[in-house]
């Protein structure tokens, strides 16, 4: 057995799970450090190294429907790879887990859920129309997604272009900036999605601190630390309908691959915790 072929808590096959894990090796467009194909294989080793017991949510992931969908073959174009991810969709009722690859897979996945807020915690908007000549680039992707979103809500930003500022300002994104929850901490964050009902829940890992996410493609100082997500999952996972962690680069120490694996546990955790 080779421990990077599947997640550690995998215990379901993919038609009766309630959680899907879904690889999407996907980093065509990555502009900076390129690599995030190799996450979702080192996530789920990193997995292995990890207790199935939660301790912050007090949840124990063996009594949790957890299944592996492997990933998605990323050979050919960006259209093609989101046809596969759609198929694969049809097939799931569970929560969708994606692992990335580059933001971009974001919207490969979110295409496929209805009625939606798109919650995104990431150091950068992402709001580019288009970039290195296409619209589906990483710094694209929370422009495409609000194509198909009711509504979008942005966290930890601290990097972005004047025109991606301004576009947000004259498009009414909701956008809480890295400084304001470095200094105010995440209540705000907290209050804004009290009446959110169906939330797609992206996180980049740039959005932590690169203190604690050294592997990541665009790397930005002043993030926040990871326990603050830890609270955003406890008040928010029993209404996500879809989450995603994207944008790791594996290190050789292995911190970012581990600390991912952990939100994944961690979210199975809290919203298992709820409904179960």
């Amino acid at each position: 057995m080779h421990i990077d072929s599947f997640f550690a808590t995998s215990n379901s096959s993919v038609n009766d799970a309630d959680y899907v894990i879904i690889g999407i090796p996907y980093d065509a467009t990555q502009s900076f450090k390129p690599g995030s194909r190799f996450a979702p294989n080192a996530i789920r080793e990193a997995s292995w190294n990890l207790e199935s017991y939660s301790l912050f949510f007090d949840y124990n992931l063996d009594f949790a429907r957890i299944a592996d969908a492997g990933n998605v073959n990323c050979d050919g174009g960006f259209e093609e790879i989101s046809e596969r991810v759609s198929k694969l969709f049809e097939e799931i009722a569970g929560i969708p887990i994606i692992l990335g690859g580059e933001h971009s897979v974001s919207y490969m996945a979110a295409r496929n859920v209805e009625d939606f807020v798109y919650v995104v915690f990431d150091a950068h908007l992402d709001l580019r129309d288009g970039f290195d000549s296409s619209p589906f680039n990483h710094a694209c992707t929370t422009r495409r997604v609000m194509e198909i979103a009711d509504e979008v809500i942005i966290a930890g930003v601290r990097g972005c272009s004047r025109e991606e500022r301004e576009f947000a300002e004259n498009s009414g994104i909701e956008v809480h900036y890295a400084w304001d929850l470095l200094e105010y901490g995440i209540e705000d964050v907290l209050d804004s999605l009290e009446s959110k009902e169906r939330i797609y829940l992206s996180l980049d890992m740039d959005f932590f601190d690169p203190a604690f996410a050294p592997g990541v493609s665009t790397p930005e100082p002043f993030g926040i630390h990871p326990y603050e997500f830890l609270k955003i999952l406890d008040d928010i996972s029993d209404r996500v309908v879809a989450f995603d962690i994207v944008e790791v680069i594996p290190d050789v120490n292995k911190v970012t691959q581990t600390l991912a694996a952990k939100l994944v546990n961690e979210f199975i955790a809290s919203n298992a915790s709820l409904r179960f």
